[in-house]
């Protein structure tokens, strides 16, 4: 099991939760009611954007597809070299699609704001 806070979404729902490693945090945050926007659930409206930190010294989150690291570039939350060395080295950005997001430690979740 894995730790995710949610921090700054809605006071009565920001908090410590328990995941399983593995479970979609935007599935996680839909059952527990942290408002996170989303619209398509699929990576292409980018409108689930977050930040997310790590609270452990393994990789927290999910690999990356191409998908979502294009729409973070186009989105201007990441730069092209930043999406270039997420490929490379297969590590993930501070700022994540939710709906893209894997939970595989434990993390503090905040909205994003560019």
């Amino acid at each position: 099991m894995a730790k995710v806070i949610f921090m700054h979404f809605k006071e009565e729902t920001d908090g410590v939760y328990e995941a399983k490693i593995g479970e979609p945090l935007l599935r996680m945050a839909k059952e527990k009611g942290v408002p996170i926007p989303f619209e398509c659930q699929d990576g292409q409206c980018g409108s689930c954007l977050i930040r997310v930190e790590s609270l452990s010294d393994e990789e927290p989150t999910s690999y990356m597809e191409d998908l979502e690291l294009d729409k973070l570039v186009e989105l201007g939350a990441i730069t092209a070299k930043d999406a270039h060395t997420c490929q490379q080295f297969t590590v993930a950005p501070k700022v994540r699609l939710a709906c893209q997001t894997l939970v595989k430690g434990d993390i503090l979740v905040k909205p994003y704001k560019g």
